[in-house]
């Protein structure tokens, strides 16, 4: 009789129950024959397995054939699978699942002994193996039983339904098999792979492939027909690699129920299984790490959190829920200051907990919203009646950090605390007399119907002098000269002898700060004279309209971009933290949101932004 070989990926107690069944006898009773028990060779002894080559005459690639589709166990819960190490409950399942036309095939080899001839095939042990290729069939269920010792006697389980194998009464379903089918029959059979998966463990990638899959189909009633298009449809993204499954990770966070993050509805039980039953499998890290980042820019998760078990080190996503909270302030309120400034789209419609946006990039904003304060808090600190404030608003010499209408906080303290220090550097050293002359700001500007901007040029022009009445009056003690506002009114350009004043210029570009102004001048990034005025004989500096013209070839800032861009300031800021634009730094002084104007057109174009 010729001696039985082992078929195409067989196992090693399929091959040990044919035999068997050659012989007329039992499966345990012919292990016992070779002079061992059956679960020696379940689990692979080397003693077994030497006994059996020798008595059978296999060659040493049947055997490494045999057990390389049986998987040899190489720790207490994994085994050898194919060349990969595979998690025991992947492949030792206690349903044991195959196909019935290929065992009734099997079986007309042997009419007499059919079960001599009936082979288990090792790809069907394998969890993500659905079809067979061969047939274009689902596999079905043969048997189930959880002693090992019963469930790897195939001769004695396939006798048992040999009856509705051979009458095709439990053939799976026909089915069309999926790109995945192929792809893991290939990695099976040790064939290239050409997708992103390629250098990853097989059984980890099919793994992956199948719980990434299970969040983007319906549930069906057929756990192995829903397997299958698990598999068929986490494949169709997992196979092109981390920016494909980022991508529609950030598809599933706009779904959901509307409170429910559709990330975190659909894969709830897979980032469970990942962080905790799969947490020290290193095949899967690679995924967990893809995971990992991706939820990071999805979900505001704060610093302390754990996400697949990875401390987060700091907060990289904020909702407006999670930011009105840090700031104790109303997400209502909150939401349409991170519209203005361009952190949310004014279109998401999603509720405040799952509209997110980059922590680390609008952290300044945060910071500065933190900070602003209502119209009576900025008053007090201004030191200013109701009315001086709204001139100063209206004439643009203190701007509100929002131009929401329906904003209550608006202002930022420390614009009055700038423009109160200004003030004071334009102050006359002594007092010049002369009291029923001298008259605040807005008074001048009632009396002498010369405007508030106009005032505030002609002083950091030095066209005017300035004094303090009271230090704790704030800017309702300084006093101008009703007679210097008028005269100064009717002047002409060619009698005040000016260019434009260092100040002015400053004021021109948003730059009110005298200090930053002068660091420019000393590093001589703007070019500019010192001269003595012809009316107050102070000492000012003036910048030439050529030396304008190279500064602003040169430069930009928020002020500067909103003239030329047309540009909210907190957008432009936005846009160029975004492309990581630094200010510039004039020599050893900092001269605050300047920047080179190269590097900000550059951001600009990138984010379609021209001038207006």
């Amino acid at each position: 009789m010729t001696q039985l070989r082992p078929a195409d990926r067989e196992t090693l107690p399929s091959y040990l129950s044919r035999l068997a069944a050659s012989k007329g006898v039992a499966t345990p009773e012919f292990a016992y024959d070779l002079r061992g028990s059956f679960n020696r060779f379940l689990i692979c002894d080397p003693e077994m397995i030497e006994a059996l080559s020798a008595w059978a005459r296999l060659t040493p690639h049947d055997t490494e054939e045999l057990l390389s589709w049986t998987g040899v166990r190489v720790g207490n819960v994994r085994l050898d699978y194919r060349g990969d190490t595979v998690i025991s409950r992947a492949l030792r399942s206690p349903i044991v699942r195959g196909c019935p036309a290929c065992l009734r095939e099997d079986a007309a080899l042997a009419p007499s002994e059919p079960t001599s001839a009936m082979v288990m095939r090792g790809d069907w042990q394998l969890r993500e193996v659905s079809t067979c290729l061969h047939h274009s069939m689902r596999l079905v269920p043969l048997w189930t039983e959880d002693q090992p010792a019963r469930r790897f006697d195939m001769q004695f389980q396939l006798r048992l339904i040999l009856d509705r194998i051979m009458s095709g009464q439990i053939d799976g379903a026909d089915i069309e098999p999926s790109c995945f089918d192929l792809w893991l029959d290939d990695r099976l059979s040790r064939q290239p792979d050409q997708t992103w998966l390629a250098p990853h463990s097989t059984s980890a990638a099919a793994a992956f492939c199948r719980m990434f899959g299970t969040g983007l189909i319906p549930a069906e009633a057929d756990p192995i027909a829903h397997q299958h298009a698990a598999c068929a449809a986490g494949f169709e993204i997992v196979r092109h690699g981390p920016d494909a499954i980022k991508a529609k990770l950030i598809q599933l966070s706009f779904e959901g129920d509307g409170v429910g993050d559709g990330v975190r509805q659909v894969y709830h039980r897979m980032f469970t299984t990942l962080g905790r039953h799969l947490n020290q499998e290193l095949a899967f890290d690679v995924f967990r790490g893809i995971l990992r980042e991706a939820v990071l820019d999805l979900w505001p998760l704060a610093a302390g959190e754990s996400v697949l078990g990875h401390v987060i080190p700091e907060r990289r996503v904020h909702s407006v829920a999670t930011a009105a909270n840090e700031l104790s302030v109303n997400p209502d309120r909150l939401r349409p200051l991170l519209v203005e400034a361009g952190a949310i789209a004014a279109d998401d419609h999603r509720p405040h907990a799952r509209v997110t946006f980059d922590a680390r990039k609008f952290a300044s904003l945060l910071e500065s919203i933190s900070a602003l304060v209502p119209d009576g808090v900025l008053r007090k600190a201004l030191g200013a009646t109701k009315g001086e404030m709204t001139a100063l608003e209206h004439a643009g010499i203190l701007m509100p950090r929002t131009s929401l209408n329906t904003a209550r906080l608006r202002w930022d303290p420390k614009d009055a605390e700038i423009l109160i220090r200004e003030l004071k550097g334009y102050v006359l050293p002594s007092d010049p007399g002369d009291a029923k002359d001298w008259v605040p700001i807005q008074i001048a500007q009632a009396r002498t119907g010369v405007s508030i901007a106009r005032i505030f040029a002609s002083l950091r022009a030095g066209l005017l002098s300035l004094r303090q009445q009271s230090p704790s009056a704030g800017y309702h003690g300084f006093q101008v000269s009703i007679a210097d506002v008028i005269n100064m009114e009717n002047a002409s350009p060619a009698e005040t002898g000016r260019a434009a004043s260092l100040s002015e210029f400053g004021r021109g570009i948003g730059i009110r700060d005298a200090a930053q102004l002068l660091a420019l001048v000393e590093s001589g990034d703007l070019a500019a004279e010192s001269i003595i005025h012809p009316v107050t004989r102070r000492r000012m500096w003036t910048v030439s309209e050529s030396s304008i013209a190279v500064f602003r070839a040169r430069f930009l800032n928020l002020t500067m971009i909103e003239q030329e861009f047309g540009l909210q300031r907190n957008i432009s800021r936005s846009i160029l933290n975004g492309a990581a634009v630094r200010p510039y730094l004039a020599g050893k002084g900092n001269v605050g949101t300047l920047y080179l104007r190269s590097e900000v057109e550059e951001a600009l174009r990138a984010t379609g932004h021209r001038n207006a």
